[in-house]
Order: structure tokens, then sequence, then C-alpha cells
């Protein structure tokens, strides 16, 4: 299928973000996570044309590390199409950046029964320089055959050595049967949704963009020697087609 009317389109342009469009979380949100999420002009800012999300070492609201994130939760969701992004990540031992999505049923009906599509994680891994290299392409899913949480992962190591040495795109294209997703246009993973899972990816989500530290297991905990800080995620754009 030919996703090609453009529905959906952010270029972060002017100095301020578009809060018609996204919101800010603000704390501990997540798994556990050291860092704590701000709306503060040195952890977040538009720029250039460019959306800057800046992990900072720093001693605030009881944590050692700050950052953010921002999704579209009630202003914005889609149900299929490709949704794509062009960005320079960040990289050091335990940042976490992400772009994914969830369904906007959340979180009237929780996790993971809202159904969660990772289109791009990278988790920096100190004892594998390479990692920085490598994408996390997951779905999120409550199995009715099981009863009980459901993860479908899949890891794509890219042709290069760090995703921060330059701007790349990341993107899924979301049918009613499948999705696959896409590293600067080469197809890196295709899956199935089957019966099992449909309830959590037949409704439409809304978009999340942030950096984290550590990861779901809580294995790649940044520390002082390791983790070089600050670090900057840079976005160019996010679109939707249809």
């Amino acid at each position: 299928m030919a996703f090609d009317k453009l529905v959906f389109e952010e270029h972060f342009d002017g100095d301020t973000l578009n809060r018609d469009v996204w919101d800010y979380e603000i704390g501990f949100i997540r798994n556990h996570e050291p860092q704590y999420y701000t709306d503060r002009p040195c952890n977040i800012f538009v720029k250039d044309s460019m959306l800057h999300i800046v992990t900072l070492r720093e001693d605030y609201e009881g944590a050692k590390y700050t950052s953010a994130s921002i999704n579209t939760m009630g202003k914005y969701s889609c149900l299929y199409g490709r949704v794509e992004m062009r960005a320079k990540l960040p990289f050091s031992k335990g940042l976490w950046p992400a772009f994914w999505m969830m369904g906007e049923n959340y979180p009237v009906v929780n996790w993971p029964r809202c159904g969660e599509i990772d289109i791009m994680e990278m988790i920096g891994k100190e004892d594998d320089p390479g990692s920085n290299g490598e994408q996390t392409m997951s779905l999120h899913y409550f199995s009715k055959e099981a009863n009980d949480i459901h993860s479908s992962i899949e890891r794509y190591r890219s042709p290069y050595e760090c995703f921060g040495d330059d701007f790349h795109i990341w993107a899924i294209e979301w049918e009613e049967g499948e999705i696959r997703w896409y590293f600067d246009d080469v197809m890196t993973r295709k899956a199935p949704l089957t019966e099992d899972m449909l309830g959590c990816f037949n409704k439409p989500q809304f978009i999340l963009v942030n950096t984290a530290l550590s990861d779901w297991n809580d294995n790649e905990r940044p520390d002082d020697e390791h983790t070089k800080l600050p670090q900057e995620y840079l976005i160019d754009y996010i679109r939707v087609y249809q």
C-alpha cells in the first residue's frame, strides 16, 4: 500500500513548542528510570527548525539526571499510515532515546491493553560501543491467548557505528494486518498483526518522543565514569502519511 497523502507534519518552526499538538511529561514517569523529565529550556527547546531534547547530569527534584519527553496524547493520533521521523540521536552509556506510539485509549484501559508501537529505541551500552548503531523495534500488547502482557522485540544493527554521527530517518508503515519498520527507507522488520493482538493495534495511537536513561530491564544504568553528559536528541521533523 502506498502512503502518499501527508496528513500531519511537525517541522518545529519558530522558537517554542507547538502546544496545540504537544504536551510535556513532568517528573519520574516510567520504568523506575533515574531521570526527572522537565519542561525547562535547558532540557527542551526549539531552535533552527529543530527540537532539542537535552539530557543533563544535575541534582534536581531528587534525581541525578534530567531530560525531556513530549507526546500528542489527546491532541493528535492516527490509525494506520506511515509515521516517520528524521533525527540525530544522543549516545553514551545508559542513554535511551525513543520514537514511539501508544493507543489513545490510554490511560482508560492502561498499558499494555492500549498497545505500544516502538518505532525506534536505542540503548547505549558501555561494553558494546556498536550498540549505538543498533535499534530496537517492538510491539507491546495484552495477549488474549496468554491473558498477560506480551512483547514482540527485534533488533537491527545498522551499517553505521553510531546514530549520533548524522541524521537518519526512522519510520513504520502500519496497515490493518501488518506493521513494517524502516531505517533510511530500508525495511528492517515486518510483523503480522494477529487476531491475538488486534484489539491493541486497530485503534488510533498518539506519538511520543523522549530521552530516558537505563532501559526497560534496568540493565544499562548510567554512571559518572562512562555516561558522557550533556547529550542532545535533535529532531528535524515528524510526519504522518496515509
